[in-house]
């Protein structure tokens, strides 16, 4: 696009309401093109310092100016691609093939049947240059051993004829060369994009160009500062130390360190400096105030009623102690566990004694005792109709569910009066007293050592006495939690002799803990009477309260400094933000976009979709801005909500709307920058084939670079023919396999049958028929017979083309719909000697293939020298022919277009 007077005015007045900063960038942009890191860093530097943060070696912003804008920075240099190749470690790519080699002026055909390795090339492609979806690439997936990096050698130009090639290796995992981005592909994938998405408009006027540009850079210095703001957010977030008294000016100024200030209302360094600041006369001030705030009647009184209180609370524990592990208790325990032991043992001698002859001689024991009061106490539940003992008058035996005879109706009645005698009655009591001091141990808990020192620190502070009764008082306590635990260990093991190899406990500090409650219960009611000063008292407490917080922030100034600065830092930051936000930026693009280029690309669009036979689509271009980027979409024109315009369009629409945005698109290219287009006429019937060549062959004579990879054979011809009617070059790739991971192979000589001309069939035919020959060809050998019909079909199909090719000079072609009058210049036949030989010669091939034999005809194979003859029949007439139509040919044919050139 031309430069734009008015547009450069209307630009320069926009700008002047910019930050410098900005104006600064746009000079940049419009000098260089492109924003650098050190532009970046430059910038920053500039919006730091209008922001008011800490920054040395500001660069002086210079504004834009007219003498900045000129077309030469919105137009790249045309790229031409000039090969491609070898190729290492993509797909299954073979890594010894020739290179790709590309026509500079004009169209480059590369064909290749389906799995031949076209995709991966493509994909190399879309690596290498603009493509809307570049996708990855790999290394042979179905190796297990995936290897370094692909590598690709390739070679291209920038710039003029005159310029050098320049050739390079390039690392998958590289970036590639910025120059091969001028270069755009189409494919299958990128089609979904045309076709789905929304995406951005790629190719801008100078103007616009700047401006997008300008917001990317926007974008670029935001996301910087947005991170050095996240970590502003979370220093600032951490809390600060705590402990400063409510209502002193130390307490009011850090009150203000919080996200919620204003930078204003922030306090300075200086004023935070001088509040901290510490002297020997501050220390000595407090210190007169402490002594005079301890010596306080109502201080005292409050120490004094801490202090008794922890006392009374302690003594709970001591008396917890000695009640149930003291020595007396202990001994206590011990008794009754042995009372316990004792009449158990004297219940089940008893028991013995009365039941000695009966059948089990443990009856007796203690678990025999509490199973026969359970089932008796069960009896006497059920049993309520029947006279005491239930357990032998019941009738039924609770634990067997059996009937009682008389026998042991007897047993049960004995049984029962054990249980209801003394000596068992006397047992059962001695075991649930000794049971309940067990379990009332067992439950006990006493305070640590730690949270009994805890509690007696006020008291400890009142003098060294207390000190010193605190320290007995601690002491008493922790041996008698060791203690504690030692019982009641003894107690879940049954070892009770241990009970009486204990260490004894140190004397009870009860007394102790009683005298001093009775003491500071005293001073507490003396204190009460003693008259003070209530007002005196109150502003020593203020003045006790800002020194102490000013004592504790000399200490922590380093904290509360930092804390501030990070919060200026972040205010400043936010400052920094705002001079990067966009809203004006696209505002500015759409109003220009809407105004000069979306009228220009639905023009184009229009065109294209005519070309292509689309008109019966309703579409609609819509626009829009997308922060820095200008974005695109085509939408079918539904009376229904659609997700997706692929939900509707079938495959052959699709593609040549894809097709139709792509070409479009290209409109607002500044140079003929090359297109690499892959499989352009999947799905499409005939006509749209055709529009597609016409278009493509239209693109390669504005001089655009145009290289299409295609598996349509018929295409291929017809755009080789648009090529030859728009009278430019085009240059011919042929890719195929081999299996066995030998794809991509570049061989011109395994090209399709159809599309090899006569020198190269007779070629062919003479290496076959050697290799037959070398073979140790038998004619009466039936197992040659498929090779020998394989060799008269091609010598069949070669006639065939001869007469095509060389005698009618191909004026009239297959593929082809028109008859290439001006050929016939150089058509060669002569009827009279020509219909014999060619008659003979479709005869004796037809004779061995092309025709299903009669039943009759002798199955004999052809000799060799036969075979031979007939080979060099045909090529002697191909030679004869071509001679004649060489002397008629003046100069390179019309229709064979300029030459392709190659670098």
């Amino acid at each position: 696009m031309g430069s734009d007077p008015m547009a450069f005015e209307q630009l320069l007045e926009w700008t002047a309401n910019r930050p410098e900063w900005q104006q600064d960038a746009l000079r940049r942009l419009a000098q260089s093109g492109d924003l650098t890191d050190n532009d970046l860093l430059e910038l920053r530097l500039q919006i730091e310092n209008s922001a008011g943060l800490p920054v040395e070696n500001v660069p002086a912003p210079v504004p834009l100016a007219a003498g900045h804008l000129s077309e030469a920075a919105s137009n790249q240099p045309k790229t031409v691609l000039a090969s491609l190749g070898p190729v290492q470690r993509v797909d299954r790519l073979a890594g010894d093939q020739p290179p790709l080699r590309f026509a500079v002026n004009g169209v480059t055909l590369i064909y290749g049947a389906n799995a031949s390795g076209k995709s991966g090339y493509c994909r190399i492609t879309k690596q290498l240059c603009r493509s809307l979806s570049p996708g990855e690439l790999r290394g042979n997936v179905y190796d297990e051993n995936q290897g370094e990096a692909p590598e690709i050698a390739v070679a291209f130009r920038v710039g003029d004829d005159d310029q050098p090639k320049q050739d390079m290796i390039w690392a998958g995992d590289a970036q590639p060369p910025a120059e091969l981005a001028r270069i755009s592909v189409f494919d299958t994938a990128s089609a979904r994009v045309y076709v789905d998405k929304k995406r951005k408009i790629e190719f801008l006027p100078y103007e616009l160009d700047l401006l997008n540009k300008l917001g990317l850079g926007c974008r670029a210095l935001d996301q910087g500062f947005r991170e050095r703001e996240a970590t502003a957010n979370a220093a600032v977030n951490t809390p600060l130390p705590t402990g400063y008294t409510e209502g002193t000016t130390v307490h009011a100024v850090i009150a203000k360190l919080v996200t919620t200030t204003a930078l204003d209302q922030l306090p300075s360094e200086q004023e935070l400096r001088a509040l901290g600041s510490w002297t020997e006369e501050k220390q000595a001030e407090l210190d007169r105030v402490a002594e005079t705030l301890s010596n306080d009647p109502a201080a005292l009184m409050r120490l004094r009623t801490t202090a008794k209180q922890a006392l009374e609370t302690i003594k709970e524990e001591v008396s917890k102690a000695v009640n149930n592990v003291g020595d007396p208790a202990i001994l206590d325990i011990r008794s009754k566990q042995q009372d316990a032991q004792t009449k158990a043992t004297a219940a089940e001698a008893a028991a013995k004694d009365m039941f000695r002859d009966q059948p089990i001689p443990e009856l007796g024991s203690e678990v025999w005792r509490q199973m026969l009061i359970y089932a008796r106490d069960f009896a006497t539940s059920v049993f309520t109709d029947k006279d005491p003992p239930q357990l032998a008058t019941g009738g039924i035996c609770v634990l067997c569910q059996q009937e009682l005879d008389e026998e042991a109706v007897q047993r049960m009645t004995a049984f029962d009066s054990y249980i209801a005698g003394r000596a068992a009655e006397e047992s059962a009591a001695a075991a649930r007293i000794f049971e309940d001091l067990r379990g009332t141990v067992l439950a006990l808990t006493l305070r640590g050592k730690r949270e009994i020192d805890t509690l007696l620190a006020g008291y400890a502070d009142l003098s060294d006495a207390t000190k010193q009764n605190a320290t007995v008082i601690s002491a008493f306590i922790e041996k008698a939690g060791e203690r504690l635990e030692t019982v009641k260990r003894i107690l879940r093991e049954s070892t009770y002799d241990e009970l009486d190899t204990l260490e004894p406990l140190p004397a009870s500090p009860a007394q102790l803990i009683d005298d001093d409650i009775v003491r500071l219960e005293q001073e507490i009611a003396q204190l009460e009477d003693v008259e003070r000063d209530e007002n005196a008292i109150a502003k020593l407490r203020v003045r006790h309260a800002e020194l102490s917080d000013q004592k504790r922030l000399s200490e922590e100034i380093e904290i509360i400094v930092e804390r501030r600065n990070k919060l200026e830092e972040r205010h400043r930051l936010g400052t920094c933000r705002s001079e990067c936000r966009l809203t004006a930026i696209p505002r500015r693009i759409t109003d220009r976009r809407r105004e000069i280029l979306t009228p220009a690309l639905k023009t184009a669009l229009d065109n294209e979709l005519k070309t292509l036979r689309l008109t019966h689509i309703p579409l609609n271009l819509a626009d829009r801005g997308d922060a820095a980027e200008s974005v695109v979409e085509v939408a079918l024109t539904a009376q229904q909500r659609i997700a997706n315009n692929s939900d509707v369009l079938s495959e052959g629409e699709q593609r040549a709307l894809a097709l139709a945005c792509f070409l479009a698109e290209l409109g607002e290219l500044g140079h003929n920058h090359g297109i690499i287009v892959d499989d352009p006429v999947s799905s499409l019937d005939h006509t749209r084939m055709q529009a597609v060549a016409e278009r493509l062959a239209e693109e390669a004579a504005k001089g655009r670079q145009v290289i299409v990879f295609t598996h349509n054979i018929l295409f291929h011809h017809m755009l080789r023919t648009e090529t030859r009617r728009a009278r430019i070059a085009c240059h011919n790739e042929w890719m195929s396999s081999l299996g066995n991971d030998q794809f991509g192979i570049i061989d011109d000589s395994r090209k399709p049958r159809q599309m090899k001309s006569v020198p190269e069939r007779l070629q062919e035919i003479d290496r076959d028929l050697q290799a037959l020959i070398d073979a140790g060809y038998d004619h009466a050998d039936e197992k040659f017979r498929s090779p020998v019909v394989g060799l008269y079909t091609q010598m069949r199909d070669t006639w065939e083309r001869v007469v095509e090719d060389i005698l009618f000079n191909r004026v009239v072609q297959r593929f082809r719909p028109e008859i290439m009058t001006q050929r016939l210049g150089e058509a060669c036949i002569n009827p009279e000697s020509d219909y014999p030989v060619i008659f003979e010669g479709m005869k004796r091939c037809s004779h061995y293939s092309g025709h299903d034999p009669a039943e009759d005809l002798p199955p004999e194979l052809p000799e060799p020298e036969h075979i031979r003859g007939d080979f060099d029949e045909l090529k002697g007439f191909f030679d004869a022919a071509n001679e004649r139509r060489r002397k008629l040919r003046k100069a390179r044919a019309y229709e064979e277009g300029p030459e392709p050139v190659l670098l």
